[in-house]
């Protein structure tokens, strides 16, 4: 009997909750990735298929359920790789930024110098000009 029940509990599968969340979203969807081998396949395989469906189907090729689901797939690699691009491309301003920021605070204290400078010119300017008028 002991053996029986594991036997049982062994061929269950367990799920993580994310997976029962895609389930509970689109079953049929969850279904490809589970037991679909082209949800794994590469890209390259996909663009095959597709041309071997389009040969196959000739003009009906869209209408079949296999073409639609490679497109699908199709898609969502490529979001995929699109949305890489996109965080490169954040990375690479966020880096200029940070870098700008070095510059400028840099720049901020060579500022503040002259800053200083110029103001201390100024109040020795304005002291002399008022000891030239008390002299004369």
């Amino acid at each position: 009997m002991q053996q029986r029940n594991s036997v049982q509990h062994k061929s269950q599968q367990l799920f993580t909750a994310s997976e029962i969340a895609e389930f509970e979203y689109c079953p049929l969807v969850w279904w490809h990735q589970q037991f679909e081998p082209m949800a794994s396949a590469d890209t390259e395989e996909l663009f095959a298929r597709l041309v071997e469906l389009e040969y196959e189907h000739d003009t009906q090729a869209p209408s079949v359920p296999e073409y639609q689901m490679i497109e699908q797939l199709l898609v969502r690699k490529g979001a995929f790789e699109e949305g890489q691009q996109q965080h490169r491309e954040h990375a690479e301003e966020v880096e200029k930024v940070q870098e700008e920021r070095i510059t400028i605070g840099q720049t901020g204290g060579k500022m503040r110098i002259v800053a200083l400078a110029a103001v201390v010119l100024l109040v020795l300017a304005v002291i002399l000009l008022v000891a030239a008028v008390v002299l004369h």
